[in-house]
């Protein structure tokens, strides 16, 4: 098949990882596909922190086309211009690769938009993954309408077909009056050669001269992800172990967090913990960073713009990691508490302190919740089962829509 990915963000990135749920799944599909013999090609706007946007920025697993939308990133302008680039780009690329099917990916409704309205100017099949629920009350764009219930019900009726990483958000969109014949439940792809327990993390400890009592955060700094619910929480637990230390991976380059003035640092300076705090920056060796933790926190308030099954805790999960994190969004439907992780309440510093001493201080229990987690990104979110599931329903897809077009 040739298949014509569409997910802003994977552009140009220079040797740099990609950031975020949507861009990490998309290239973990991507691959896996490349290597069962499919040809993919990928419309995209340039990496976060990539500079100047590259026409062709080709992987070899995929032909990549960054297009050069120059607003705020996830600013209502910055969709417009990605969304009038990508219909021409899928109109004109398909004329030369004549593709099989179109498959988009975004957090947010809106994309969809893309996905529907190219597939039908260029007479191809359709299917979008939305990574989230529809809320309706709030948006990372600047105006709330274009992600209303009703416009969202309109973006998502557009392809042929939506894709849902979870129950909840596939119940959120039967909820809006999607039918459930429209939608398909395949959860995000792990890549099992990457993450997995025989990884060591004894490089990365050695490195950073670490020992053990260490505690790893993924993620960017915005209040819905709760890093200065875990800073407070790590003030208090301080006291009862001075040597914690805690990796701080967040989504932008180090050297441009050092010279931020960041609330976060303001934070980490007045309950004194600089000296355990490490800040990372964007990593490149995530499945060995991970491997030196003894656990990673996930403290959001709630999940709005992130995969509904956040990756990075599954990662976490797939390296035999116990992961500690709010009961928010699709987390209760992976994590099970005292199984295979802790759960706790958004926004309560003190539970989540008292989660993280006990995972520390009971190193057994600790294990065998890691394992448990292992056995389930085995089990449900292996790289190999999810491709088997998409490469079904892209074969019904274009099955069904060539039917259509005969009658």
């Amino acid at each position: 098949m040739n298949i014509c990915m569409i997910c802003p963000g994977l552009g140009n990135a220079g040797g740099n990882p990609f950031i975020g749920g949507h861009e990490n799944n998309v290239a973990t599909l991507s691959k896996a596909l490349f290597e069962r013999g499919h040809e993919i090609s990928i419309i995209t706007t340039p990496h976060l922190y990539s500079g100047n946007a590259s026409t062709n920025d080709n992987l070899y697993w995929a032909k990549v086309f960054s297009l050069p939308v120059h607003s705020s990133y996830l600013s209502l302008r910055y969709g417009l211009q990605f969304l009038l680039q990508a219909l021409q780009k899928i109109k004109k690329l398909n004329d030369k690769e004549n593709f099989d099917i179109l498959h988009g990916h975004s957090g947010h409704p809106m994309p969809a938009l893309i996905t529907g309205v190219g597939g039908k100017i260029s007479g191809i099949p359709s299917i979008h993954t939305l990574y989230h629920t529809v809320d309706g009350s709030r948006s990372y764009y600047s105006h709330q309408f274009f992600l209303s219930k009703p416009i969202s019900k309109f973006y998502l009726s557009l392809p042929d077909k939506i894709i849902t990483l979870s129950e909840r958000t596939r119940r959120s969109l039967i909820g809006m009056g999607i039918k459930d014949e429209k939608i398909c439940v395949i959860p995000p792809a792990i890549d099992l050669n990457r993450f997995n327990p025989s990884i060591s993390g004894k490089e990365v400890k050695k490195q950073l001269n670490l020992d053990t009592n260490i505690l790893l955060y993924v993620g960017d700094l915005a209040k819905s992800r709760g890093a200065d619910v875990l800073i407070k929480a790590l003030g208090k637990i301080k006291k009862q172990i001075p040597e914690i230390k805690l990796l701080f991976a967040v989504n932008m380059p180090l050297e441009k967090y050092k010279k931020e003035r960041l609330e976060i640092k303001e934070k980490i300076n007045f309950y004194d913990l600089n000296n355990n705090v490490i800040p990372l920056g964007i990593v490149n060796n995530m499945p060995e960073v991970m491997a030196c933790c003894d656990a990673f926190i996930a403290p959001y308030r709630d999940i709005e713009g992130i995969a509904d099954y956040p990756i990075s805790i599954l990662e976490a999960m797939a390296v035999g990691k116990p992961v500690i994190a709010t009961g928010v969004g699709g987390i209760p439907e992976i994590i099970s508490h005292r199984k295979n992780g802790l759960l706790v309440k958004p926004n309560d510093p003190v539970e989540l302190a008292n989660a993280i001493v006990y995972v520390l201080n009971n190193k057994r229990e600790a294990r065998i919740m890691g394992l448990e987690g292992t056995k389930l990104v085995s089990k449900k979110f292996k790289t190999e089962i999810i491709v088997d599931k998409l490469e079904r329903l892209y074969e019904e897809v274009i099955s069904n829509y060539s039917s259509n077009r005969r009658y």
